[in-house]
Parts: structure tokens; sequence; C-alpha cells
């Protein structure tokens, strides 16, 4: 069979038998799964590809199948989600120009880069340099270094990490990384208070190629705000500090500390650059099955996977399909099988199956159903995100549930990991931040207590350092690469089959429990005002 005449039809046709009857979730369901969607034929499920039609499409048809009914408000399973990209343009003249006080230009990608924050395909933008320390404002460590300054029409100058905090294992979380630590919040922070251009400062030897432009929603960006956003290098910014101003190491280390305040620089920069602006349309596919409690139905669990990988792309020992097998077609196979189980086991509130498009893009689809979804977030009691994936090296010992100690859930997963036997540990790999980096964050940043969903690394046939070093492989030699296939990752699917049964556990504990989670007093998450 010729892949450029594949239908859906013909996948399920050709695929495993899957046809459940009983409410148990086995490995052999979700082997099978998997093995169909991480396979060559669905192209890698890349956003607005054919990979994507079949992708959805198969979605749709096995959540009618499971009687799951459909969860936008028109009665479709396909919610739109339309990103603005940007294609570099060869000719762009990606000029940086200093007046003022030091005047010259800077040599783009030695000295600075930048990308293209706006929609549109030409940016012609500048203002004054101001050093904001880290451009961080946290109210629960009492930090703001966005205090007193009128960053309008300004181009802010940050320090890319955030503050370490000598023998301090609270503030900022110690080593794990807090939300603060999160780039694309702080510009939005600083865009929106009207902000020119963030540039992060970094050694000069760390410069990467910027593409032409950061993915956006569209119709996200703010025309008064940020228009470029990019990279400075640190001995730039030396040669540009005021008399009086000391040395560069002296106000970074000033940056550290609490109460630093913005130093304006004195220089102005403007830079020019063009881009290929295009608006990629893709689509989230939703599902619902409907509460049992009448006075709780309106209420909503949301369960979420991401459906999407990296497609087709530069070949890779021989290989150019980026199969997503682990990351994160073992997510959205384990929340098919609940989905199964739930539309014929329903519980007092109603549970809404999210399958996100572009988490790979910058978590956008997730984003947009947290903007524009058919749930307004006061609707939404708990999200718990599938995107973990050591469950493929087998059954462990242990689960750690990224956000435990975020709010209410943590006490959740206690009492249910206890039932199951379990230990609760701690983030096995907290400077990764995979908090920050998951289709979780948008709706623990809207206000929703969350959870990025995941076993831990103690083994039961083979140990944790087994398991550890399993993962650091994966990282170092699959992670968003082709080989991240099936038959390469899945080493052991009765951890799938654990991952899928501690899912359930919490889920149900969530949907069926009179209270509603809550944020702990005091921490880094807090529920707007609904809107």
């Amino acid at each position: 069979m010729r892949l450029a005449t594949l239908t859906l039809a013909a996948l399920l046709g050709a695929s495993p038998a899957m046809a459940q009857t009983g409410g148990e979730i086995t490995a052999e369901e979700l082997g099978a799964r998997l093995r169909l969607l991480a396979s060559d034929a669905f192209e890698g499920r890349y956003p607005g590809t054919r990979g994507e039609t079949l992708t959805t499409s198969y979605l749709v048809s096995e959540l009618q199948s499971f009687g799951v009914r459909p969860g936008m408000p028109d009665g479709g399973w396909l919610q739109q989600v339309a990103i603005v990209l940007h294609d570099p343009d060869p000719a762009s003249p990606n000029e940086a120009r200093l007046s003022g006080r030091v005047a010259g230009a800077l040599e783009f990608g030695r000295d600075i880069r930048f990308r293209n924050y706006s929609e549109a395909a030409e940016v012609n933008a500048g203002g004054e340099l101001v050093f904001v320390g880290h451009g961080i404002r946290a109210p629960m460590y009492g930090w703001d270094d966005l205090a007193g300054v009128d960053l309008r029409g300004k181009v802010a100058v940050a320090l890319m990490a955030e503050p370490t905090i000598s023998e301090d294992t609270a503030m900022f979380n110690g080593a794990r990384a807090s939300r603060f630590s999160w780039p694309l919040d702080r510009i939005a922070e600083m865009d929106r208070r009207g902000a020119a251009g963030v540039l992060w400062l970094i050694p000069a030897a760390g410069f990467r190629s910027p593409g032409g432009g950061i993915r956006r929603l569209r119709g996200e960006a703010n025309p008064e705000g940020v228009r470029f956003a990019g990279s400075i290098s640190d001995s730039a910014v030396a040669a540009l500090l005021p008399s009086g101003a000391g040395s560069l190491d002296s106000l970074l280390r000033a940056a550290g500390r609490r109460g630093f305040r913005a130093l304006p620089l004195g220089v102005r920069l403007d830079v020019r650059l063009r881009t290929r602006p295009r608006t990629l349309v893709t689509h989230n596919v939703v599902g619902v099955v409907s509460g049992t409690d009448r006075a709780r139905r309106d209420e909503h669990l949301v369960l979420s996977a991401h459906w999407d990988a990296y497609g087709i792309g530069p070949a890779v020992n021989g290989d150019s399909i980026y199969n997503g097998a682990l990351d994160d077609g073992s997510g959205t196979t384990t929340l098919l099988a609940l989905a199964r189980v739930f539309a014929r086991a329903p519980q007092p509130r109603s549970l809404t199956f999210l399958f996100t498009t572009s988490e790979e893009l910058g978590l956008l689809g997730a984003e947009a159903f947290v903007r524009a979804g058919p749930l307004p977030m006061n609707r939404v009691v708990a999200n718990l995100n599938l995107d973990d994936g050591t469950e493929l090296f087998g059954r462990k010992r242990d689960v750690a549930p990224l956000g435990i100690e975020l709010s209410s859930l943590g006490r959740t997963v206690d009492r249910v990991a206890a039932r199951m036997g379990l230990r609760v540990s701690p983030d096995p790999l907290p400077e990764e931040g995979f908090f920050l980096r998951a289709d979780n964050y948008p709706f623990a940043r809207a206000g929703v207590p969350s959870l990025y969903m995941a076993l831990g690394t103690d083994g039961e046939k083979h140990g944790k350092a087994w398991v550890d070093a399993k993962v650091k492989e994966y990282l170092a030699h699959h992670y968003h690469r082709p080989s991240d296939d099936f038959a390469t990752v899945v080493l052991d699917l009765d951890g799938a089959k654990q991952y899928a049964d501690f899912v359930r556990a919490v889920a149900i504990a969530v949907a069926s429990d009179r209270a509603k989670p809550e944020w702990n007093p005091h921490g880094e998450f807090a529920r707007p005002g609904s809107r």
C-alpha cells in the first residue's frame, strides 16, 4: 500500500484489534494503540499537514466508538487553532544601530540576535536600553525588578536565568525551576508595560540562530508592545554601561539581590528586520463524558495529552519521520484508553478529554483551549496532563507527578499512591523545569490547579539507576528525533498499564471529591477572576 493513498479506514483495518469490552486497561491495548499512532503511516503528526488529518480523524473515530460526546459548543470535535509563524527572509537587513552616548552598529550574529515578536512582516522599532535585572515581578517573594521603571518605548535587557539565592531553597523553588523562569511570561509582562523589545543578556559564545520569529496564537501580538525579542552579548552590554555604574560583574551581583532597581543605559537601540509571516491552522480534539451529579456536572476535570510530534524532517541515519512514540504518543494512547473506560463509568464531575495540537510549537494548543476553548476556566476544577513517557520503561515502585507541592492535588496523589502501595517521589529532574514545558502550564497560569502526571524512576525489575540511565539515554539520543519510535523506546508496557491505572485513580478521586482542588497558600499560582 502506497503512503500517498493511505486512508484512515485502511489504517484502522490494518492495525491490531483494539476493541475492548471490559472496564480495565491492558498493556496489550496500550501497545496496539501506540504501535499504530507512532507508525510511519501518521507521518510524524505535524500540525497543519496530512499527518494531522489522519491523527485527528483517528482520535475522533475512536472517541465516537467509545460513546464520548463532542466537546465543542457547535456539536463538533475540533477546536480550530490559528498560529502565526515566521519564515526567515534571506533579504532581511538584520540591522541593529546604537545612538546617543554611544553610536555605531552591533553585529548581528556576534553582538546581537533578534526575532520578530509581532505579526507583521517588517519590524522597525527601538528605544533606550534599560537593564532590568532578571525582569521578574514575584510578589510572593517580595521581588520586583520592574518596580519604578517606565518601559514604554524602551528596550529591556534582562538575565535569562532566575535568581539563585544562596542557602535558600524556598525562594524561586531552589533547584526546581519556578514559574518566573519561563522567558515568555517575562516578555509578556514587559509587553504589557509597553516595552518595544526584550533582549536576554548571554555570553557571546551562547548565541543560537533565532529563526525568523516567535510562534504565537494569531491575534495575540500587541501592536503597542514588544515587536522584537532576542539576545545581546555580555561584552556588548559591558561596553555600554554608563560611568558610575561599576563593572558588569558588580551589576549582575546587584541583580541577584532583592531590591534591585533597573538601570537606564542612556543609549538608544534601533533594529530593522524582515520575515515572511504565515498562518498555520491546526486543531485540538475535544471530547466530554458528562458528570452524573446534577450539582457538579458543570464542573470539569480536564485530562490532556498532545497529539503532535515533529513530522517529516532532516534524516538521521536514513530516517526522516519523527514518530513521537514516547513524546507524546504514549500520553495520547493512554488518554484514549481512559476515555474508553470513563465513557462506561462516568464520574460525579464531567471529564473533558483534550488532545492538544502544537505543544511542540510552544504549548499553543493548550493556550488556545485556556483562552478561547469551550469551557470558561472557572468551570475547570483541575487539569491532569499526560506527557511523561517513563512508563514505557516498566513498572515502578514510586510515582512523581510534577506540581504536587503547589496545590491540594498533592494530597490527593498521596492518598491514591498509598492505596496502590507506591511511594511519592520528588521531581527527578528539577533543573529541567518540565512542569513549565508541558500543556499543564497554561492551565496553571490561568489559575487551574494542575499536575504533570508521572511515575517515578524506581523500577521494579531493574531499580532506579537503570531507569535513570534510560531516561538520560532517551533525552540525549531519541528526544525529538526520528528514533523516538516504538521499536526503540518501548521497553516494557507493564509500566504503561500501571501509569494508566494511576492516572485513572487520581482522576476518579478528583472527579468525585466534594471539595474542589485549591492552590496552596502563598504559592506561585492563584486563580484570577473568572472570564
